[in-house]
């Protein structure tokens, strides 16, 4: 050691060090002592939770391979080569039976391929019989021919399992299987897992049992014993087990009572293992481990869940011998530890008090007393740290002047602004509550967190709809949300009774929603159209009724000096034939386009009114007898109901008749393959309702927009006028006219007529 820098040191530093060289070796052997202690604490802590653990695992493990097969053997009990088996003995068709029975069989045999721990599937039917029977051998699954199947119904296992509902699984305790009543060699210890078997009306026809080696189980409880060096045990639902230990044979096999574990461990163990206690536990020089193997709860019968375990135990010596040679350790550290705790307690006494005083000022400083400051005598490093103690205190004392002041002002302007901020929020606030719109906060999840007044307006005055779902008042709310997240969005909602116009704005937290009640506005705006179109209608008929006026003026006069011409041509001698006949034709198209021009004129000059009281059924009795020829010739008939000759209807007889004429006429062309053609009547209030339904071709709605347009038509030889005519006629008898029509399923005209005396 270099003394020269040894004496160079503070005196504090000297004092410390020389007592770390008195000390130190005692306490490191006392941390090492604990560190050894504690070591093997958590030695043994580890070692129990990772026993616990491995018997948990293995028993999860097992209780999956148990869940797997149990699936696997309730969509055989299901399956549909079943099914078709039990319809096939239903029937009595032996050999639509042997088919479905060679299908069940090829089923089988696939399972027992996948699981190698499958040796035996078997259908046992209600008498107890072998129906089918898969084996695994040596040299592969094959199926058992029908003259090898054997009875089983004196069985344990069928008996039980035939007890237990269609749907669940019965498991059987660990065996050894018997075959011709004698135990099979070598011996092979079983366990059965089986499940009923039921008709289409629910009838239990049997029983579906596979037969599982228990090596799949052995053979886990003999690794877990290789590696702790203990024994395993496996005990099964019937109160047996079966034991494998690390220097046991590995093939040997034996069955016995759980009492017998009395033979094995202490009376506490062997009852922890028996009733299932606390797992794991040390007690009486035993570490035992054991878990239970859990498998389909939702269908495994109640006499069977839970009680299969696995278990793991070993001497406690064979793992912690150590600690006996350690006692006298734990001595001499237990000594070692007295004296150093009594010669550091002088030690800091004599040498840290200065310190002590330090701390207690600085707890003072810690809490906010920033005039405390610390005396310290002497010329070593503690009173160096002393002065720069004081030093510091000084500074914080300045410091915190100045942060309170800045507090102090920061408050004032925080109270300021928080003033202009509610009073800007009234102000807001007052807007939104008075506002004619709806204004409404939703949440993401569709639900009212807020709304003004106008809002619960609009919500069939539900004022209180905070907290409820918008989709009760708004249906479309879901798709209008979708939407709306892309980006505000404005739309219209159409209800019932109103229509919205939404400004729907996304926000974190859902969305704000203003809301108007448009409905009049949308009603006006219709309204004002229709007018439009009226009044672009009437300017239209107005301009074709003089350009009609002026047509038919021009026209008339030469076609009346060509027919004169015509006829007098006619008379005159020796006129050859053929210009005869030219001649007539002339004089019929001369015809033809005079009474086009006079409907012509008829719709397009005003015709004056004569109204008097008119019988409807006189009325169709004339119009009848001037269509009636037409009809009979297309195969049509009518057929008049409720045609009551009073009240009278208040119409011009002739232009009624024209209506009436025209309707009918319409009907008959509609109607190429013939038909009925009805004609009905009732009244309401102070009007006729007449209607002049057709089973007609009909008509598409393209049509319908535009039967009652002058000059538009669908036939080849209409004019386009008659329904026009019939429109004018009929409002200007302060009726109206409505016309429904199904393509393929005929029209139905409705006239509402005016009665007399009103």
């Amino acid at each position: 050691m270099n003394f020269a820098n040894f004496s160079a040191l503070g005196g504090l530093s000297r004092r410390i060090y020389a007592a770390f060289l008195v000390a130190a070796v005692i306490p490191t052997a006392l941390a090492g002592a604990i560190g050894v202690y504690l070591s093997l604490q958590a030695l043994k802590s580890e070692t129990l939770r990772n026993l616990n653990q491995e018997v948990t695992v293995r028993s999860q493990g097992i209780g999956r391979f148990f869940d797997q097969l149990s699936s696997e053997l309730l969509y055989l009990a299901n399956s549909r080569g079943l099914v078709d088996v039990l319809a096939a003995r239903q029937t009595r068709d032996a050999q639509l039976l042997q088919m479905a029975t060679i299908r069940l069989e090829r089923d089988y045999a696939a399972l027992a391929t996948l699981y190698p721990h499958i040796y035996q599937i078997r259908l046992i039917t209600a008498d107890g019989n072998e129906w089918v029977r898969v084996d695994r051998k040596p040299d592969g699954v094959r199926v058992v021919a029908r003259e090898a199947l054997q009875p089983k119904g004196d069985r344990y296992y069928f008996r039980d399992a035939m007890a237990v509902n269609v749907g669940q699984i019965y498991v059987s305790p660990l065996d050894l299987n018997v075959e011709f009543g004698k135990i099979e060699k070598p011996e092979r210890p079983v366990i059965r897992v089986a499940t009923p078997v039921a008709a289409p009306n629910g009838a239990k026809v049997g029983v579906l049992i596979i037969n599982l080696h228990a090596d799949i189980l052995l053979e886990q409880i003999q690794q877990m014993a290789n590696a702790r060096h203990g024994t395993a045990y496996l005990l099964d639902s019937q109160g047996h087990f079966v034991s494998r230990s690390a220097d046991g044979e590995p093939g040997a096999f034996s069955l016995e009572p759980v009492e017998n574990l009395h033979h094995f461990f202490p009376h506490g163990i062997a009852k922890n293992l028996i009733e299932s206690g606390a797992s794991p536990s040390i007690s009486d020089g035993w570490i035992v481990a054991h878990a239970p193997i859990d498998y389909a709860p939702q269908a495994l019968a109640g006499n069977s869940q839970g009680k299969w375990r696995i278990a793991l135990a070993f001497p406690e010596r064979e793992l912690f011998m150590a600690v006996v040679n350690l006692y006298l350790l734990y001595a001499v550290l237990f000594v070692a530890l007295l004296v150093t705790a009594l010669g550091g307690y002088a030690l800091s006494r004599r040498l840290l008090r200065p310190l002590e005083d330090l701390s207690k000022e600085t707890d003072a400083i810690a809490q906010g007393d920033f005039s405390r400051r610390v005396s310290v005598v002497g010329n070593d490093e503690i009173a160096a740290l002393g002065e720069k103690f004081n030093s510091m205190a000084s500074r914080l004392q300045e410091s915190s002047r100045a942060i309170t002041a800045h507090r102090d002002r920061l408050e004032e302007e925080v109270r300021a602004r928080t003033q202009e901020l509610e009073q800007e929020r009234a102000s807001l606030e007052a807007v939104i509550q008075h506002t004619a719109d709806g204004i409404l906060a939703i949440d993401k999840d569709g639900v009212i967190r807020l709304l003004n007044p106008a809002a619960g307006g609009l919500l069939s005055g539900s004022h209180g709809a905070v907290g409820v779902n918008i989709a009760q008042f708004w249906p479309q709310w879901e798709n209008i949300a979708l939407d709306a997240r892309q980006g505000a969005l404005r739309c219209d909602l159409e209800l019932p009774e109103q229509v919205l116009s939404l400004a729907v704005t996304p926000t974190t937290a859902g969305f704000i929603v203003v809301a108007r009640d448009v409905s009049q506005e949308r009603e006006i705006q219709d309204e004002r159209r229709e007018l439009d179109r009226q009044m672009f209608q009437m300017e239209k008929l107005t301009t074709l009724g003089e350009l009609a006026m002026g047509v038919a003026h021009e026209i008339g006069n030469p076609l009346a000096g060509m027919k004169a011409v015509a006829q007098a041509m006619q008379y005159e001698d020796d006129i050859p034939t053929g210009l005869l006949e030219a001649l007539k034709r002339m004089e019929a198209e001369i015809d033809r386009l005079s009474g086009f021009l006079r409907s012509f004129h008829g719709f397009a000059a005003p015709q004056a009114i004569s109204r008097e009281p008119c019988r409807l059924d006189q009325i169709l009795d004339d119009v009848l007898f001037w269509t009636r020829k037409d009809a009979k010739s297309a195969n049509i008939g009518f057929e008049l109901s409720d045609i009551e000759p009073q009240p009278a209807l208040s119409a011009d007889s002739q232009q009624l008749k024209q209506v009436l004429l025209n309707l009918l006429m319409n009907a008959i062309h509609a109607m190429p393959e013939g038909g009925i053609v009805t004609v009905n009547a009732k009244n309401e209030a102070n009007f006729k309702i007449i209607r002049v339904t057709d089973s007609g071709v009909g008509m598409s709605d393209d049509v319908l927009k535009r039967i009652f347009e002058p000059f538009y038509t669908t036939r080849r030889e209409g004019t386009g006028l008659g329904l026009a005519i019939v429109r004018k006629i009929v409002e200007q008898h302060g009726g109206s006219i409505a016309v429904t029509s199904n393509p393929g399923h005929g029209t139905c005209f409705t006239l509402t007529w005016p009665l007399a005396g009103n």
